[in-house]
């Protein structure tokens, strides 16, 4: 909602009653200044009577003087601050001394338009300001009063200290201690209630940090005394803090119980992390439960998280009635506990919502759990008071992948779920996927979830091309690209949509070690191809991180094809600026016999300097790029270009997605021999 600029009213005092209207256009629509008049005392001590003026602009008569009096005597009675702005004739000495002599906050010229103006919206601006500070202030006071009122309730012992003393105690703190008034508290010490519980605290130093605003992190173990002379042990915590106005520090107490009953202790306990009504782990247990069990696996991958719901909640509600909502709620977490067993953690996360922690292996082992659960209630009976429900349950699933996931994540995801499986009727289970679309539309950290699930499920497809040679038919190069496309879409998302966001996240790596071991497999399936050569991008990720690059080395041992057999892609427009990085890949790997090509290479690129310095083999061009060569004079010339450089750095050009047969004879006047094209060969995918 727009800011409210609250009208400032300015008192223009002068004879002449054209003044507010001439002083409106000099001002101008969106100042925020309502203009009033008067031309006599009686009149300016009338509208200071009957309404709030904020500023005077008062024409200065020589012949009157009781005027000018009387309007500054009005503003400076005011309770605000009014300021007054004077107009004096150019030859008026006398009323530019009497002005003086009363003090304005300015005055100028009648005749000097472009100076009145200034002063006039500068004493506007200033006046707004001083409203804006007042509401701001007021709004601190308030929120302050606001959170004393909460302080005052709160059941938790907190007092403020400044310079070591008590500047505030809540209720709960005087009972605490056994004071009656905080009269019989303010100005004493934190050392005349608390002494150190070990020999190693010195409270002294601790009120000397906290007066430099040093505050400790870990709470402190302290003995506290009451005012009747009893002593118990007291944890204390403290943490910077506003009172007042002063910035001080608050301490949080809590009597420590360690010598009570260890029964009443474990009551205690289970009250803290367990719902009352279920018996179940409350919401904050199964948070720390869902992160503990995630530190302790080595291997997330497969771990999965369940939200549990009866379906059509609300109906069932209306059957036994609002007052029996309770037994409902118990009665669907028997049903939970029953069909979990002992498979899992479980708790109530909320209303009628259970969470179950599985500690799955596999996707395949979590969908095979949340298929047992939903047949397992689909049916069921249950007794509430005296009405028996026959139900059914929707369960969300979410899957940990790789990468350790944040616990508030995979529950967000679970949740996800479970509203997709609830609003599709019910009775089923709907694992948690990220949308998946090549609109690019979406924050980079939709991407990175996006990126993780697909490498994680299996949604990252290989997709293979042919390279022929128009004087060798033996010749043969199979062109390798990647391919996103989620599980439960038809929708096939390119690298070229992917690919610089995986580079921007810091991800391609990962995306190019899983495109060489679904290559490992194709390459067991394929092996029958013979001599036939790979051409395999690599981001440059995967060229100038070491980590990715050794990870690369270790898949090229893993391959079942000869290294000289392979040809890693490096794409121009990412290696262009990073020749050094690219370099020192090349020479680590042509010592295992690696091939090496420049891909994406637009026909107008300034290629000389990379074919110069990485001594590739192959040059590709880009998707596109020799289209329709007959009629397109430039292209031509950029292609013999092209192939001039090629040829001095013994660099062969690969054509690529060639459509037309009429452009072969083309590209073979400029030596281009190596082209792909459907007509060629068709693409197989693996």
């Amino acid at each position: 909602m727009a800011k409210q600029t609250e009208t400032i009213r300015i008192l223009t005092v002068t004879d002449d009653p054209s003044a507010p209207r001439e002083l409106d256009q000099m001002l101008g629509a969106d100042s925020g200044a309502r203009t009033m008049f008067a031309d006599t005392a009686n009149a300016v001590s009338r509208t200071f009577d009957e309404t709030r003026i904020d500023m005077v602009m008062i024409h200065v008569d020589a012949a009157d003087p009781g005027l000018l009096e009387t309007t500054i005597r009005h503003a400076r009675e005011q309770k605000h601050f009014v300021p007054v702005i004077a107009l004096v004739d150019g030859d008026d000495a006398r009323s530019a001394l009497q002005v003086a002599a009363l003090g304005v906050e300015g005055f100028v010229s009648q005749t000097n338009l472009r100076q009145l103006k200034r002063l006039a919206r500068g004493q506007l601006e200033s006046l707004q300001a001083r409203r804006d500070a007042r509401q701001a202030l007021k709004s601190l006071e308030d929120i302050e009063a606001r959170y004393t009122l909460l302080l005052d309730s709160s059941s938790e012992a907190i007092a403020y200290l400044h310079e070591g003393l008590h500047i505030y105690a809540n209720p709960a703190y005087l009972d605490l201690f056994g004071f009656v008034s905080f009269e019989e508290l303010e100005g004493l010490s934190m050392l005349d209630l608390f002494t150190a519980s070990r020999k190693e605290q010195d409270l002294k130093k601790v009120l000397k940090a906290l007066s430099r605003d040093d505050i400790p992190r870990e709470a402190m173990l302290l003995n506290a005394h009451r005012q009747d002379g009893s002593e118990f042990k007291a944890s204390v915590a403290f943490s910077p803090a506003r009172y007042g106005g002063e910035y001080c520090a608050q301490m949080l107490v809590h009597e420590e119980l360690e010598q009570a009953d260890p029964k009443l202790q474990a009551e205690l306990q289970k009250l803290k992390t367990h719902d009352m009504l279920t018996g179940m782990l409350n919401f904050s247990s199964f948070i720390e439960e869902l992160k503990a069990s995630l530190e302790a696996r080595e291997e997330t991958s497969g771990f999965s998280v369940m939200l549990f719901s009866l379906d059509n909640f609300d109906e069932l509600v209306d059957k036994v009635g609002v007052g029996a909502t309770d037994n409902l709620v118990s009665e669907a977490a028997e049903l939970f506990r029953s069909v979990t067993g002992n498979g899992g953690i479980t708790a109530r996360l909320r209303d009628h919502t259970f969470g179950l922690l599985a500690d799955t292996k596999s996707r395949e082992d979590a969908e095979k759990l949340a298929t047992s659960l939903v047949e397992g209630c689909s049916g069921k009976i249950i007794d509430v008071r005296e009405t028996s429900l026959t139900v059914s349950a929707s369960i969300g699933l979410a899957i940990a992948g790789s990468e350790v996931p944040e616990p508030e994540n995979l529950l967000e995801q679970a949740e996800t779920a479970l509203n997709q499986a609830l609003r599709a009727g019910g009775n089923g289970f709907v694992r948690y996927r990220p949308k998946v679309s090549a609109e690019g539309e979406e924050d980079d950290a939709i991407w990175a979830e996006r990126i993780r699930h697909a490498i994680d499920h299996n949604e990252f497809g290989l997709v293979t091309s042919a390279i022929t040679c128009m004087e060798d038919d033996g010749f043969l190069i199979n062109d390798v690209e990647t391919r996103l496309r989620a599980e439960d879409s038809d929708e096939v998302i390119m690298p070229s949509a992917y690919m610089p966001i995986a580079i921007r996240l810091g991800m391609a790596s990962r995306i190019d070690i899983d495109m060489l071991g679904r290559l490992k497999q194709l390459l067991t399936e394929r092996q029958s191809e013979g001599d036939a050569q790979w051409l395999v991008p690599l981001s440059v990720e995967s060229i100038m991180d070491p980590d990715a690059t050794g990870m690369v080395e270790e898949m090229l041992g893993q391959l079942p094809v000869q290294p000289d057999r392979l040809i890693w892609g490096l794409r121009e427009r990412e290696v262009r600026d990073k020749l050094r990085q690219a370099q020192a890949f090349i020479e680590r790997f042509r010592q295992h016999g690696c091939k090496f090509a420049l891909c994406d290479v637009e026909t107008d690129a300034a290629v000389e300097p990379l074919l110069k310095h990485l001594g590739v083999d192959f040059m590709r061009l880009a998707h596109g790029a020799v289209q329709d060569l007959g009629n397109n004079d430039k292209l031509r010339e950029q292609l013999s270009s092209l192939s001039t450089q090629a040829r001095e750095h013994k660099v062969r050009i690969v054509a690529p997605k060639v459509e037309h047969t009429g452009d072969l004879a083309t590209l073979w006047q400029f030596g281009i021999t190596l082209v792909q094209g459907d007509f060629v060969r068709e693409a197989a995918t693996g």
